[in-house]
């Protein structure tokens, strides 16, 4: 009798701007929790392919294979290259992290199938895609307020000037230390477990 695998291949895409000069922008935690991801699990160091016009790290991760995107092509393009690395038909497990304006500094939500929340890569995505049917990890950005810990609204001109400035040191601390390593565990429960489990756990 022919065995069935039940392993199934996981894409990551973290989401970013390609460049050093953007490495530790608000913009870019997606790329850095990615790169935690791979630290973790130690997986190869991510290599430029032209034909996903991106950096591709492969490996496996809590017994399923995953290969992780860096789109090159600037954060408002970002669909050109999960559209070239992503089957059609993989959608179902295609995980994309991200920076959320909506949510405060920190926080972390799991989440299936949404709108693109006003982000421009996640537009860009759901356009080349076709669809909104993949898994999102939403890291929160936003500034808080002192007294309640809620997000506050950054709109208009302050907001592109908010997300490409750079993460404060003490920020940049607590992202090491705490906001990454967990964005790594909610991805390998996501992977291992599934979105719902992931959701049930970490919302």
């Amino acid at each position: 009798m022919r065995m069935v695998s039940l392993l199934q291949m996981y894409y990551i895409v973290a989401l970013g701007n390609p460049g050093e000069e953007y490495t530790y922008t608000r913009h870019n935690v997606g790329f850095l929790a990615a790169d935690v991801c791979i630290s973790v699990h130690a997986l190869p160091e991510p290599r430029s392919m032209a034909q996903y016009v991106g950096k591709v790290s492969a490996g496996s991760i809590g017994g399923n294979e995953v290969t992780l995107l860096f789109p090159e092509t600037f954060m408002n393009r970002s669909g050109a290259a999960v559209k070239k690395c992503v089957p059609p038909n993989e959608l179902v497990t295609t995980v994309v992290l991200y920076d959320d304006i909506a949510l405060p500094f920190g926080e972390v939500k799991v989440s299936f199938g949404r709108g693109d929340g006003g982000h421009n890569g996640m537009k860009s995505i759901i356009s080349a895609l076709g669809s909104k049917d993949f898994i999102r990890v939403r890291i929160g950005i936003a500034p808080t307020s002192f007294l309640t810990g809620a997000a506050k609204a950054v709109t208009g001109s302050e907001l592109p000037k908010y997300v490409l400035a750079k993460f404060s040191k003490s920020e940049q601390v607590k992202l090491s230390k705490e906001i990454l390593p967990h964005v790594a565990e909610v991805v390998e429960t996501i992977v291992k477990e599934g979105y719902i489990k992931a959701m049930n756990r970490y919302n």
